[in-house]
């Protein structure tokens, strides 16, 4: 993967522009709410801090699907494993004239992985920047006219994070995988309009991907929104990828899939999105959301679509505050059958268990390509400080004898045997995940998280194992991180 650090004109134009924003702030008192946050009248200066420990453990990982695929291959499923990271930053905020602002942010992440982890990757780790970025900015939202041009590397997401969320890998040889402390992008280019709640955006994103994985993929696009209220919204994006080296695997009836090279180059694609209360006097605590996704590419005759639907309710009247949700999402797959690719591509999507993974453990195997999830959530608030959440995923394939897994570095991938998931299951069902996580809020800075994953395998990759008998799958983490 290319680094962050190789953009270095950009680079040092940020630092100086930090350093000229500093200078007048030396004489500043520190707020009181938050020692790290320096203030003038002409800005502010926070300094910043974020970092984690965490201890994982696995056993029969990927159902001992190795036993059946990859018998002489030394793969260990039964395994622990620590991950750590840290991550300073440093943003500011000058006004430098009525209503127009000067920001920006650096920030370096430093991770590492001691033992191997789940993908057989270990005792290895790196230190590159993070966020390396500038912008100017007039006015504010909700606020009559704005306007707003950034770049460098930093975050970008479109709408919940479907195919547009997280920019940056992790793993490898960057450690900490399922940490995934990076987001940010290796390069944006975003420029921003709007009056009031309405806005209209055109972006530019090089994804910060791994030195060696880099499919190089360079997009581009515009989207607009409308802000609701608070966490409501509806909007639409159109992205067109300009270069990428990523293939794709085509399905072939009674054969193993074939490879596009490059197939990803000359993607277009169309991405919907809002999340709303309809029924704000009735149901003040309801909400429902949709997106959906449609793919083009001409070039290698691709059309392929996704959506998901989700509703919740927060019960804030009873005994632990619990919030019920239930989504189902689904992404295409390739009929092996037809000349045209209808396989969904999830591009940079947020993998995250509150945003698009599909399934827990099993997230590591079925990318949101060619697969469909009925989603559970239940949370409850036992304390101010104690939080419980369970989740429940039911992972179902689209089509049969069809490629599920799907890109970004994290496909489960048996060497020495045959294809295994790549090729696709002969019945639908994948698997039945089950999370519970605990976080204890130490204080307003620090927190306690440990968690539980289980996964049970399904009548299609018992299918395909056959005759190999599956396990189920236990994973288990706790972790303490700090941030300020």
């Amino acid at each position: 993967m290319r680094p962050v650090v190789l953009h270095t004109k950009f680079m040092r134009a940020i630092g100086a522009a930090i350093v000229l924003t500093a200078v007048p702030s030396l004489a500043m008192a520190q707020a009181p709410a938050d020692p790290l946050r320096f203030e003038t009248p002409e800005g502010h200066i926070k300094l910043g801090v974020e970092a984690g420990v965490q201890v994982v453990g696995d056993l029969a990982s990927f159902w001992n699907l190795a036993r059946r695929f990859a018998p002489t291959s030394g793969f260990q499923p039964d395994l622990g494993w620590g991950e750590g990271y840290l991550k300073p930053s440093l943003d500011f905020e000058r006004r430098i004239g009525p209503g127009l602002a000067l920001y920006g942010g650096l920030s370096v992440v430093a991770s590492g992985t001691a033992q191997r982890d789940i993908l057989g990757v270990g005792n290895t780790g790196r230190a590159l920047i993070e966020n390396a970025f500038a912008g100017l900015r007039f006015g504010e939202r909700g606020k009559g006219f704005f306007a707003d041009i950034s770049g460098g590397a930093q975050p970008y997401v479109i709408g919940s994070g479907m195919l547009i969320g997280d920019g940056a890998s992790d793993g490898f040889e960057r450690g900490a995988l399922i940490f995934g402390p990076r987001r940010a992008w290796a390069m944006t280019a975003v420029g921003r309009v709007g009056y009031g709640p309405f806005s209209v955006e055109a972006f530019y994103l090089d994804a910060n991907e791994l030195r060696s994985s880099d499919t190089k993929t360079r997009i581009a696009g515009a989207k607009a929104d409308w802000m609701i209220g608070p966490n409501q919204f509806v909007g639409a994006a159109w992205g067109h990828v300009l270069r990428s080296t990523a293939p794709y695997a085509q399905a072939l009836p009674g054969s193993p899939p074939a490879i596009i090279a490059d197939g990803r180059d000359g993607l277009q694609f169309f991405n919907a999105y809002a999340r709303f209360n309809p029924l704000p006097v009735m149901l003040p605590a309801f909400w429902i959301s949709g997106n959906l996704a449609i793919q083009r590419n001409d070039r290698i005759r691709m059309s392929a679509w996704g959506a998901r639907g989700e509703v919740g309710y927060l019960f804030a009247d009873l005994p632990w505050r619990p919030s019920l949700s239930y989504g189902f999402q689904t992404f295409s797959g390739d009929k092996p059958a037809t000349a045209r690719l209808e396989r969904f591509d999830p591009l940079f999507y947020d993998g995250g268990q509150a945003a698009w993974a599909s399934g827990t453990n099993g997230s590591f195997v079925f990318i949101n390509s060619n697969v469909n999830a009925h989603r559970f959530s239940a949370a409850f608030t036992i304390t101010p400080q104690d939080l419980l959440t369970f989740r429940y995923a039911h992972v179902r394939a689209n089509v049969l004898n069809s490629p599920i897994q799907f890109g970004q570095g994290t496909r489960f991938a048996i060497s020495g045997g045959s294809p295994g998931l790549v090729a696709g299951v002969p019945k639908a069902h994948l698997s039945d995940d089950f999370l519970i996580e605990y976080t204890r809020v130490l204080s307003a800075n620090a927190f306690l998280t440990l968690g539980v994953g289980y996964s049970i395998p399904g009548a299609g990759l018992k299918a395909a194992a056959q005759p190999q008998k599956l396990d189920n799958w236990t994973g288990g983490f706790a972790n303490f991180v700090v941030r300020y």
